[in-house]
């Protein structure tokens, strides 16, 4: 038995307690769910409307440890667990014994524990108007049903399972819990245990179509802030990326030229979607620290990107008698833009730095030959990929004001 600075018996508090097998707070599931831990990239088919919902756990009963006939311990807490039913248009909770559930994510951020010295009104002061939604979202998000229409081709398609995806909400109110824990009278262990804080949410009922109100644990939720960045069509924007080229020590693309596409709206989160003016490839961001790789170009940067990206240069005839042995030093140790076509006519750009001139005598005819272009593809994330000279449509060598930009010194 520990004892304090006066002598007395230390007396055991909640937050004493450690190696919690299952925190408040902590996302769970009952053992007929797919997920396993942090294994959650399964997907569900046969009838997926069988899969049970994630839950987070809102209240803990702490049981009798130890079996009175045979003396051996035993695990007998119990654990109240909230999960949003968009079936039913609510929240629902149920009690589970400990042997009934995996932990998926114990992530407890926000906690109750957090906030054990903030007043009531300072609370009200930080959470009114604000977002919240069950912290269960992004893996409910993230479930995925695959089936198939055709027997024979047996061709799947994948859909999201969203059954128990929770609503995005505004708080209205906040309050604290009655009797947040109780304690054994004999030893002062606890054996009750739920969050201190309630956080009254108002969200729109995908069933009723009107606006239902609720008060929901405070370490079941979390804080969403919402704010739409603005971007302009007519604008360049840098992505502030590191590009490695394959075997090539001494240079690397730092940023890339991006135009916005589009921006989507995600449940409760924004996700925007640029084009990438060197590849032609959609790139999308979402989340904050993404957002912080990208910037505006200024007016004379947007001339140099518009220099680097003009078209009007391209060459379309003389291809083969450009890229040969004899002028090896007009495109070896270069950036190219080509425009390439594989065996089905596919067309795509490439930004490629040429390493070498790769030139193979064919068996059949030794009179012909293939002439191969070794180079890093920007398409291809800066990888070696091999041009057949042949399926070039066109080409032109980038400017200075490309290496100057985009280029490490």
């Amino acid at each position: 038995m520990e004892f304090n600075n006066q002598g007395e018996p230390e007396i055991a508090t909640p937050e004493k307690v450690v190696e919690e097998k299952i925190p408040i707070g902590s996302i769970v599931a009952n053992l007929a769910h797919p997920f396993h831990g942090t294994n959650s990239n399964i997907l569900i088919t046969t009838y997926a409307h069988f899969t049970p919902p994630l839950m987070v756990v809102i209240e803990k009963n702490y049981g009798v440890k130890y079996n009175s006939l045979s003396g051996e311990h035993e695990d007998n807490d119990s654990y109240k667990c909230l999960y949003y039913s968009t079936i039913n248009g609510s929240f629902e909770s149920n009690w589970f014994k400990r042997r009934e559930l995996k932990l998926i994510d114990d992530n407890l951020a926000p906690s109750s524990k957090e906030h054990k010295n903030t007043t009531l009104e300072d609370l009200k002061k930080q959470f009114l108007g604000r977002m919240m939604i069950l912290k269960s979202v992004d893996l409910e998000l993230g479930k995925k049903k695959i089936w198939s229409d055709d027997d024979e081709t047996q061709k799947m398609k994948t859909n999201n399972l969203l059954d128990y995806l929770p609503p995005l909400g505004s708080v209205i109110d906040v309050k604290y819990n009655d009797e947040p824990q109780k304690y054994n009278e004999k030893d002062g262990k606890p054996i009750h245990r739920k969050s201190k804080i309630l956080i009254k949410l108002r969200w729109l009922n995908n069933i009723t179509s009107k606006y239902s109100e609720e008060y929901i644990s405070f370490d079941a939720l979390k804080v969403v802030d919402i704010s739409l960045l603005n971007f302009s069509s007519d604008k360049y924007y840098f992505h502030a990326v590191k590009i490695y080229l394959e075997e090539i020590t001494d240079k690397k693309i730092v940023k890339t030229p991006l135009k916005i596409k589009d921006i989507l709206w995600k449940h409760y989160f924004y996700i925007y979607r640029f084009t990438d003016q060197f590849s032609g490839q959609i790139k999308t961001f979402s989340s904050e620290k993404e957002m912080l790789k990208i910037s505006e170009a200024s007016s004379e940067a947007a001339k140099d990107i518009q220099e680097s990206l003009d078209h009007k240069e391209f060459k379309y005839k003389g291809i083969l008698d450009f890229f040969k042995n004899i002028r090896k030093a007009d495109f070896e140790k270069k950036w190219f833009e080509i425009q390439y076509s594989d065996k089905n006519e596919k067309y795509t750009k490439r930004i490629i730095y040429i390493n070498e001139l790769i030139v193979e005598k064919t068996t059949i005819d030794p009179m012909k030959e293939t002439r191969l272009l070794k180079a890093n593809c920007l398409l291809r994330n800066g990888s070696i990929r091999h041009f057949n000279v042949a399926r070039i449509r066109s080409y032109r060598e980038l400017p200075k004001k490309f290496i100057d930009t985009f280029v490490s010194k």
